[in-house]
């Protein structure tokens, strides 16, 4: 066990993939607004330099999702059921997911 991982308790690859997530989607977000600035300015030249770089980055993220195992959720969780119907599945949980009661706190022995 590394330094890093014994001070945070996550390991170093991690902590370097969730900041290489975060960068990349923030410099995504960042070049969609310069590309808009540069629209709003009439220089499609420009604009398309930053939609280029928007697209790198957004494939920099997602290539870092995959490496933490982060996926797209199932398509059962899309859109919601039709009139009439329901669900007692919440967003972006599963069924055989452990949940607690809303009215008593999260065990925080379980989280690590």
């Amino acid at each position: 066990m590394d330094q890093g991982e014994q001070i945070t308790g996550t390991r170093d690859e991690h902590y370097n993939l969730v900041s290489v997530l975060y960068h990349a989607l923030n410099a995504a977000d960042t070049c969609d607004r310069y590309a808009l600035d540069a629209e709003t300015a009439g220089d499609e030249r420009l604009a398309a330099f930053f939609r280029r770089t928007q697209a790198l980055q957004t494939g920099v993220a997602e290539e870092a999702k995959q490496h933490l195992g982060i996926l797209e959720p199932p398509t059962e969780f899309g859109p919601s059921p039709a009139a009439g119907e329901s669900s007692t599945t919440a967003h972006g949980s599963t069924p055989d997911m452990p949940r607690s009661p809303l009215n008593e706190p999260p065990d925080p022995g379980g989280l690590r």
